[in-house]
């Protein structure tokens, strides 16, 4: 027999029939104890968005395919994708890549030059094309170049090192597109570890090896039932991708969250394109005249008119010509577009006006807000790449230089005084370098910088600024008074004809 619910228990229960008898089920009640808006509605983001409450690594194993593939066909065709793309490279590499000085250091705490000249020339020499990759494709410039462009488009990079390489130093690079990882593959058990998205990993969830696809599944010759795996110990793979939460093992690109609103902005345009062709093209249309009948065994015929500027028709008998001209109102493109880019430009974390290539309406106080933003931006993916490949590599070569007596009366004994490198990326001048150079001077007057500390701002070393001033010193006190006099009479006699 059904029961009556109490007032107190209508908001808790509810009736369920199970074969034909009645039970009850204690429900949540909605809305219960939520303090945020987003969560007591169904919204735009909660209709949209799926997989809230998994793992970010599971999140990405359903999507990030998906999403890798969607990054891609947008850097080959998405104008704004390219310039972003282009972006990490001038500014994250630089026109000249980073600059290596190595600071090694004697017992009495001056710096070693001789080691460190040595350490230097010994690098750079490995950093020429066909030394430091196993392809002999890639210089060690192109190398840093393909590392961040790869990251940022595809969400990650494998690099593998390759010791015992056949080179002077024994050691080189392979890189590896992030397709290599598959990310479909998992094991429970693999000799006591767990294989997660081709991972190999302990208890502690530390990277312990990777699997990677000997065929990249792109090519023809892949196919999933001669699948076959690599497993490369993790101290020879640099696994290069940016983290954005806790527990993340697979890469996302960095354009993800607007290729959404990019690919909206191109359908948009493509649009207002078509629209505009067909407003601009004039055409005609005949129509039969009312007060002419038509001849019985005259056939319906259909007029094609090819028009020509400046044109004349010859309307046939019993038709009139009448113009169709489409009106194309294209006056909220620009709005829609520069709304566009700015939420992409939000999303891909750049400054919209860089993104954009649109300094209209923009002051000098505008301009450098965005700037320095932006450059702290860079700055900090810098510090990035230096702490995931620059420095381990560094580390690495010295390690197999040192042991292929690469590096002359080097000797690996000395390995952890000899390996202390500072990669210095690219900075950037000012628009007003004028008043930087007053404000850096009032500065070192005031004592809150050092002369060393406004050099390496600018990008450059501190000890390799002192040695050239130093040999400049040592030429130009060659140059004899009478010399230099001469110069100066010059300089003055062009002057005045100048006058």
């Amino acid at each position: 027999m059904k029961q009556a619910l109490t007032s107190a228990e209508k908001p808790r229960v509810r009736a369920v029939n199970v074969d034909g008898q009645v039970a009850y089920k204690k429900v949540r009640q909605k809305n219960k104890g939520k303090r945020f808006a987003v969560a007591q509605k169904k919204t735009a983001f909660g209709s949209r968005v799926s997989g809230f409450g998994l793992s970010i690594d599971e999140t990405l194993s359903r999507d990030v395919i998906a999403i890798r593939n969607a990054s891609r066909k947008a850097g080959e065709d998405d104008g704004y994708i390219v310039r972003f793309l282009s972006m990490c490279e001038t500014h994250v590499v630089g026109p000249e890549g980073f600059t290596f000085q190595n600071k090694a250091k004697l017992a009495s705490g001056q710096l070693d030059k001789v080691s460190n000249d040595i350490i230097e020339k010994g690098f750079k020499r490995w950093g020429k094309k066909g030394v430091c990759d196993v392809t002999g494709q890639y210089s060690w410039l192109d190398i840093q170049r393909l590392f961040i462009k790869t990251v940022a488009q595809d969400g990650a990079i494998l690099v593998r090192e390759v010791f015992g390489f056949d080179n002077e130093f024994g050691y080189a690079l392979q890189l590896f597109e992030a397709d290599h990882l598959d990310v479909n593959y998992n094991r429970e058990n693999y000799q006591g570890n767990e294989i997660k998205h081709g991972i190999e990993l302990d208890e502690w969830g530390r990277h312990v090896a990777y699997h990677i696809l000997t065929v990249h599944p792109g090519e023809r010759s892949y196919f999933h039932g001669n699948t076959r795996y690599q497993r490369i110990p993790a101290d020879e793979i640099i696994y290069g991708y940016y983290p954005f939460r806790i527990g993340q093992k697979i890469g996302v690109p960095w354009g993800h969250a607007a290729l959404l609103e990019l690919l909206d902005l191109y359908n948009f345009r493509e649009a207002e394109l078509t629209s505009a062709r067909v407003a601009a093209s004039k055409m005609l249309a005949y129509e039969p005249d009312s007060d002419v009948e038509p001849a019985e065994d005259e056939d319906d015929e259909d007029f094609i008119e090819e028009l020509e500027p400046g044109a004349s028709v010859v309307v046939p008998y019993g038709y009139t010509a009448k113009a169709l001209d489409f009106k194309n109102d294209a006056s909220n493109a620009a709005g829609y577009t520069k709304t566009s880019l700015r939420t992409a430009s939000s999303a891909l974390d750049v400054n919209y006006p860089s993104l954009g290539n649109d300094l209209e309406g923009v002051n000098f106080s505008s301009l450098r807000h965005g700037v320095l933003e932006d450059r702290d931006n860079w700055m900090k993916k810098q510090s990035w790449m230096r702490e995931t490949l620059l420095e381990r590599v560094l580390g690495n070569w010295l390690k197999m230089a040192l042991l292929s007596s690469a590096l002359g009366k080097l000797k690996f004994l000395h390995f952890e005084r000899y390996n202390q490198p500072i990669f210095q990326g690219r900075r950037w001048p000012w628009v007003n370098p004028l008043q930087d150079e007053k404000a850096n001077t009032e500065a070192i007057n005031n004592r809150t910088k050092s002369q060393q500390s406004i050099i390496r701002e600018q990008g450059n070393d501190p000890e390799e600024v002192i040695r050239e001033i130093e040999e400049w010193n040592e030429r130009t006190k060659k140059l004899t008074p009478v010399e230099k006099s001469d110069d100066k009479s010059k300089e003055d006699k062009s002057d005045n004809e100048a006058d």
